[in-house]
Order: structure tokens, then sequence, then C-alpha cells
């Protein structure tokens, strides 16, 4: 099994003071632009609550879900930034299951484990958002288990657990364990389970800004106009996908054959990126895809900071250079400004 870490980062552990005040400006905003629904519609939408089934099913057809999110989607902030709605929101436990990290970059996921459990945060949103949620989480697939709230009620809920089986272990990145618990305290999960995952999870440290790693082995001559890279979204199958991150574009070789050890891999990766990222620069798609408590609150490309934007793109110059995809990418010119 291939394990993505180094002693170094056995011993690091999360440091959430960095990023606390930026959190909690982004928290204020939010909580200005939400609008709260009326407790009578809460009321009659629960009316029709069943604790063993997942799903509300209303007399006029209207469906709601209740959701158990296990990584960034405990994050109020991570909601908002991929406009999901939570009607209510709570935390819970869920039993005979336990949170592991898995792959490269260190991703939650939900491992049956008799006798073991953790926390989580239980939204009920509408039934599109969670087919929103399946297009965003295209790593994984749904499944339904049970949770119990504080007041030990249980309920079926869904979750999303990692799709390809046997994936390897690995750290969580310093952001994403950030993101996990900062939301585990706002929605008021229990605070040993908070001080469990900073004090005894290891991460992958964040980098310095003078660490930041670029896509620059390519032609320093050769630019591209937004035409261009728009025609490469895709939709021809005779012109390779092209996706642009910080003004750098790059190319996609396509999926391998279905024997290949990558196939599913690959399979579920293009599943998220055609759709979302191709034939466009992603940089502030990927700054709400991959919330970073650090900065400001990027709502619109003025938000995003040059280092920022350096962050964006050595997050996805080292994702693309990982086993998974070095060989399908390769960098090929600048967007021209």
């Amino acid at each position: 099994m291939i394990l993505y870490f180094t002693m170094a980062h056995l011993l690091h552990r999360l440091n959430a003071s960095s990023s606390d005040v930026n959190f909690k400006l982004s928290c204020e905003l939010i909580q200005s632009k939400l609008t709260v629904p009326e407790k009578s519609f809460v009321d009659s939408v629960l009316a029709n609550n069943n604790p063993e089934e997942p799903e509300i099913v209303l007399p006029n057809g209207k469906r709601y879900c209740w959701y158990f999110a296990i990584g960034s989607m405990i994050n109020p902030i991570s909601l908002y930034l991929r406009q999901i709605t939570s009607m209510i929101s709570y935390p819970a436990m869920c039993p005979d299951h336990k949170l592991v990290f898995r792959c490269f970059n260190g991703i939650a996921d939900i491992e049956a484990c008799p006798g073991a459990s953790f926390h989580g945060v239980v939204h009920l949103i509408p039934d599109y958002q969670i087919i929103r949620l399946d297009e965003i989480e295209c790593f994984y697939h749904r499944i339904i288990t049970k949770c119990i709230d504080y007041q030990n009620q249980s309920h079926t809920v869904y979750a999303y657990q990692i799709k390809v089986k046997n994936q390897s272990m690995g750290l969580p990145r310093e952001r994403y364990l950030d993101v996990i618990t900062k939301g585990c305290e706002y929605y008021k999960v229990q605070p040993d389970y908070i001080n469990r995952l900073r004090d005894d999870q290891p991460v992958v440290p964040r980098k310095q800004p003078h660490e930041f790693e670029s896509f620059n082995d390519f032609p320093s001559d050769v630019y591209y106009s937004e035409e261009d890279l728009q025609k490469h979204n895709g939709s021809d199958p005779s012109l390779p996908l092209w996706i642009c991150i910080n003004g750098k574009i790059l190319e996609y070789a396509g999926i391998p054959s279905d024997d290949h050890p990558q196939h599913n891999f690959q399979q579920s990766f293009l599943t998220f990126l055609k759709p979302n990222l191709a034939g466009r620069e992603v940089t502030n798609v990927i700054a709400k895809t991959l919330y970073e408590p650090l900065y400001k609150l990027p709502l619109t490309n003025e938000d995003i900071c040059d280092e920022h934007r350096a962050q964006i793109e050595d997050f996805y110059y080292n994702t693309l250079s990982s086993s998974e995809h070095h060989t399908y990418w390769k960098a090929i010119g600048r967007l021209r400004q």
C-alpha cells in the first residue's frame, strides 16, 4: 500500500489560529446574505418526517434530504460557496463507522467499523441540491447510513463514500482539516471530538508563499486566446480537453483504456472536470470549491489576491504531479490577457 506522507508530516498538527480572523469575517458576511426559512415552513416540512427514511416527501411531491457531512461540507462557508442551503443543521454521531483520509490529497471517507464512531453535521437540503452534490462529489457515491443526534435520536441519512475501493490511506492537508474543524465548532460538534482531530490527526502543513510551486515547463512564447480555450471544453471529441489555472493552460491526454488500473479514477475525475472546469480559467471556481479560510471570502475575481491564486496553482501543480495524474497532463502555454 502506498502511503502519501513522510515522517515529518506525521509530526505536524493543525494550526487553526492563523485563519480564525478571516473565517469569522466570512461567517458574518454570509449570515448577512442568507435568508432564514420561517419556522412555520420548517415545521410543515418536518411534519412529514420519518426517521427511518433519508428523505422527506411532501404531499405536493417536493422532497428534502437528510445529508450527513463528514468533510468540507461540515463548514458553513463551503456550503455557501457551493450554493447548498440547509434548512436545518445539527451535530450528530455516526455509529459503527470511522472517519479515514485517503488518496494523495487525504480526502475524508466513511468506513464501516463495528464499535467505532465519529462525528459530523446533518443538513436538511432540497433534493435538487443533493443531486448537485452527487456531481460535485465526483470521487464519491451516495450511501445510506444511520446517525444519532446529541439528544440520542436516531435518523437515516445520506452520506458520501469514496467510489473506488481500496484507495491508499493519506494525510489531510492542513487547509482541509481546518475547514472541517471550524465547521465542527460552528455547528457545535462535541469539543472532545474536535480536539482529537486537532491534537491527534497528522496533517500535511500549509506551505509558505515562498514554497509555492507553479507550472513552468512549457514554451515561454506560446499564448492562446479565450476563444481558443473555450473550443477545448470537451464537447468536440477531435480536440483535446484544456483547462487554465492562474493563466497557465494545461492539456489532458484522455481517459485510459477500460483495463487500465487508472481507468475508474480518471473517469470519476473527468465526470467533475468536463462540466465544471473544461475550456475555462478555473482559479475563481477552485477558490470556491477548495475553500481556504486563510483568505478573504472569494465571491468575485477581485476578492482573490495574488497569493491566493498562487496557492491554488501550487495545489493543482502538486495534485496533477501525483501518481494518479502525472502522465495525463502537460502545460502547453499561457492565456493571452
